[in-house]
């Protein structure tokens, strides 16, 4: 079989504006500067904590910050977010067609299981690979690692879908292909490290297809 490792923030779920919105109030509660529009469309993706250090933070002031980010999340900035178009059809359609499908996401597991089945993803799941919210499972390469413990996939084909650098390189440490989707947050120098680029669903769907084949 053909196995999908789907991120989900900046794949599946545009989730910017609850990720911002929970960063700026994280950085107004230790009295930080906000970063400039440039930082902050790079904010979607790796682990928060790993961000506000990338900010420049004292270890007190990141483990404070990040403590109301994440109360802000729990209070229902989580729910922020809204599926990208096309994306459940397509998801939908490959669990119709017996691909694998399993998350492999640096967000929360609570938070993606509930933005998930609230957009309507969740059934289509067979395992949700994800982070958790206070824990030592945070990088992307700990969740693909987390997937690999629960999951059997020897002997099957597999490919990462993401947007950014952290699923490429997480992918890539178990020797795993990457297919870079273009509708997320990640930029042209990112997605050069991939092995396929999509710029659109249907783009993605005929890459999945290929490798589904040529397997």
């Amino acid at each position: 079989m053909t196995t999908l490792l789907l991120d989900v923030d900046g794949t599946l779920i545009d989730s910017m504006p609850g990720i911002r919105a929970g960063l700026l109030h994280a950085l107004d509660s230790v009295d930080w500067q906000h970063p400039d529009e440039k930082f902050l469309r790079r904010i979607a993706g790796p682990p928060m904590e790993e961000t506000l250090r990338g900010l420049g933070l004292p270890e007190e002031l990141v483990r404070k910050a990040f403590r109301t980010y994440m109360d802000y999340t729990r209070d229902g900035g989580w729910a922020n977010a809204t599926a990208f178009p096309h994306m459940l059809d397509l998801v939908s359609t490959w669990d119709r067609e017996d691909f694998r499908l399993i998350t492999a996401t640096s967000k929360g597991e609570g938070f993606a299981r509930a933005i998930l089945e609230r957009e309507g993803f969740l059934d289509h799941f067979e395992f949700l690979g994800a982070a958790e919210e206070d824990g030592a499972r945070r990088t992307k390469q700990a969740v693909i690692q987390y997937v690999f413990d629960n999951v059997n996939l020897e002997g099957e084909e597999i490919l990462m879908v993401g947007d950014r650098h952290h699923d490429i390189e997480g992918a890539a440490h178990f020797g795993v292909d990457t297919a870079a989707v273009t509708w997320g947050y990640g930029e042209q120098a990112e997605w050069d490290t991939a092995q396929y680029i999509a710029h659109s669903p249907a783009e993605l769907d005929k890459i999945v297809r290929n490798i589904h084949a040529a397997y």
